[in-house]
C-alpha cells in the first residue's frame, strides 16, 4: 500500500488535525506490538481495549495517527501528523477499499464459507504459484472485518491473483466484506451449521454468506461448492454468472483408497493423495474448477492435466489435518476448528485407514440451538478408541453405547491425564480435532512434543 496523505483522508472521509498531514503512508498498524517503522497506526476501540491509550508507544515512529474524536484528544501532546475519523473500525475498512478499487492488474478471489476456506485458498495459492502468478493470500486467521482490510493493505499493485478468505459471526458482516473486497470472482465451499448461532441457522448462514456476490464486479464470477447452489436458490442474491459443483462443467473427482482422478470433459488425471480424504478431494476438484474459470479470465493455456501436477505436491495447512509421523503413532492435527460436515470429514478419513485408530474429539461451538443433537449424531463407525473433551461432545458416549469411549471434561483434565499416561500404548493413527476455542491444539503439540522426545 501507498497512499499520500490527501488520499487517505479521501478514503478514511477523515480530517488532518491542525492541518499537518502526513505526506505519504506505505502501510497501517493496529498492533504496537508488531508496528513498522513509517506506517500509519490506526487505533482500533473494542468492549475490552482501546488502542488510542499505547498510541504514544510508537508516535515517533509513525507517518501518522488515526483515531475517532474521542481518541485523538489524548494525542493533544504528540507532534505526529493526526487524522480523526467518525470511526476507525469503518475507516480501516472504507482505506482497504479504496486501495482495493487500484489494483486493477489483480484478479482478486473471495473465498467464503463454513468449512474447508483455508484448505482450497492453500491448494489454490499453491497451484497458482507453480504456474508462475505472483500471488498474495490471506495469512492465519486474518479473514474477518479487521483481517481482510490488513489482507488487502499488503497485495502489492503488480501481484498477479489475490486469495481472501472472508469469514463471518454476525448478521451483515458478509455485506460490509463484500463492499470492501470488491471481489472479481467468488468461491462459496460449503455451507452447514457453523456459527448458526448468530446467524439464523442453515438458512440464515446462506442468505448472509450469499451477501458477499453484492460487490461482485460486473463480469465476475461464483464457483459454489456441492450443495450451495440449493440452499442459495431459497435466499436473495445477486444474479451472477455461477458455476455450481454439481454441473457437468464443473470437475468432477472419484477417490478409490487414496487414489484421485479428477475429471473435465474428456480430459483427466490421477494421483495419490496423503490421506484417504474425501473432502480433501472435493477441495480439490473445487480448486481445479477454480483455476480453469480463471483461465478463461486471464487467457492463460492451463490444462487439468498441469493442475494435477501441482496439487499432487500440495501439503496441509498447520492445524487442518495436518500429519506428523512420530514414534510409535501418526498424529493428524486437524485442532484448529470445527463443524458438524468438516468433524464427520475427519472421522470418515480417520476411519478410512489401516491399524488401530484413535479420535481426541473437542466440542463444535457457536451451533447454536441444535448443538446437542448435531454432536450426537456424529457416526463414530470403524475407529477404535475415542476420547471426548467437553460437555457437548460427552454426549457421544450415550449415543454409542457399545463405542470405546473415554470423557475429559475439558483439555487441562485430558492433559493432566496424558501426563501420567502412556499414551497411545500402541502403533496407531490419532486424530485431534475440535473448535479452536477447546484449546486441543495445546493437545496436539503436546502429542508432537511427546513422539520427537521419543526418537
Amino acid at each position: 500500500m501507498r497512499l499520500t496523505g490527501k488520499e487517505l483522508k479521501q478514503a478514511s472521509q477523515g480530517e488532518w488535525v491542525n492541518d499537518k498531514q502526513a505526506e505519504v503512508v506505505d502501510g497501517i498498524g493496529t498492533d504496537t506490538r508488531d508496528f513498522v517503522k513509517g506506517h500509519a497506526f490506526l487505533a482500533l476501540r473494542g468492549p475490552s481495549f482501546d488502542g488510542h491509550e499505547h498510541a504514544q508507544q510508537i508516535a515517533d515512529d509513525a507517518a501518522a495517527l488515526i483515531g475517532d474524536d474521542i481518541g485523538v484528544l489524548q494525542w493533544q501532546a504528540l507532534s505526529t501528523p493526526q487524522l480523526k475519523v467518525a470511526d476507525t473500525l469503518q475507516s480501516l475498512g472504507d482505506i482497504a477499499g479504496f486501495y482495493r478499487s487500484r489494483l486493477q492488474h489483480t484478479k482478486v478471489i473471495a473465498i467464503t464459507g463454513s468449512y474447508g476456506k483455508t484448505t482450497v485458498r492453500s491448494m489454490l495459492e499453491h497451484i497458482a504459484q507453480a504456474l508462475d502468478m505472483e500471488v498474495a493470500a490471506t495469512q492465519a486467521n486474518f479473514n474477518n472485518l479487521i483481517g481482510v482490510p490488513k489482507t488487502l493493505l499488503n497485495i502489492e499493485m503488480h501481484a498477479d491473483i489475490a486469495l481472501i478468505e472472508c469469514g463471518i459471526s454476525e448478521q451483515g458482516e458478509m455485506l460490509r466484506l463484500s463492499e470492501i473486497v470488491q471481489p472479481d470472482a467468488v468461491v462459496v465451499t460449503g455451507l452447514s451449521q457453523a456459527h448458526g448461532e448468530g446467524l439464523g441457522g442453515i438458512q440464515g448462514i446462506a442468505q448472509e454468506k450469499a451477501q458477499l456476490l453484492a460487490h461482485l464486479h460486473q463480469d465476475g464470477w461464483a464457483v459454489l461448492g456441492q450443495g450451495v447452489a440449493e440452499l442459495f436458490a431459497n435466499v436473495e442474491h445477486q444474479t451472477v454468472d455461477m458455476l455450481a459443483m454439481e454441473n457437468p462443467h464443473a470437475v468432477a473427482w472419484s477417490l478409490q483408497g487414496k487414489n484421485l482422478v479428477l475429471k473435465h470433459g474428456q480430459n483427466a488425471c490421477k494421483f495419490d493423495l496423503l490421506l484417504p480424504a474425501k473432502h480433501w478431494a472435493a477441495d480439490m476438484a473445487l480448486a481445479a474448477t477454480v483455476m480453469l474459470k480463471l483461465a478463461q479470465d486471464l487467457d492463460k493455456p492451463w490444462t487439468l492435466k498441469e493442475i494435477c501436477v501441482t496439487l499432487e505436491s500440495w501439503q496441509p495447512v498447520q492445524g487442518r489435518m495436518a500429519i506428523h509421523p512420530l514414534s510409535g503413532f501418526t498424529l493428524i492435527d486437524d485442532a484448529y476448528n470445527a463443524n458438524p460436515v468438516s468433524m464427520q470429514a475427519a472421522l470418515d478419513t480417520l476411519a478410512a485407514l489401516e491399524g488401530h485408530s484413535i479420535a481426541i474429539l473437542g466440542d463444535m461451538l457457536e451451533l447454536g440451538e441444535d448443538a446437542k443433537q448435531l454432536h450426537e449424531q456424529l457416526d463414530l463407525h470403524d475407529i477404535d478408541e475415542v476420547l471426548t473433551v467437553g460437555n457437548l461432545m460427552a454426549g457421544l458416549a450415550a449415543t454409542h453405547p457399545n463405542a470405546n469411549i473415554r470423557v475429559f471434561q475439558d483439555e487441562q483434565t485430558l492433559s493432566a491425564w496424558l501426563v501420567n499416561k502412556d499414551f497411545p500404548t500402541t502403533p496407531s493413527t490419532l486424530l485431534v480435532k475440535g473448535s479452536h476455542g477447546t484449546g486441543l491444539y495445546r493437545i496436539s503439540k503436546f502429542l508432537q512434543e511427546r513422539g520427537q522426545h521419543v526418537i
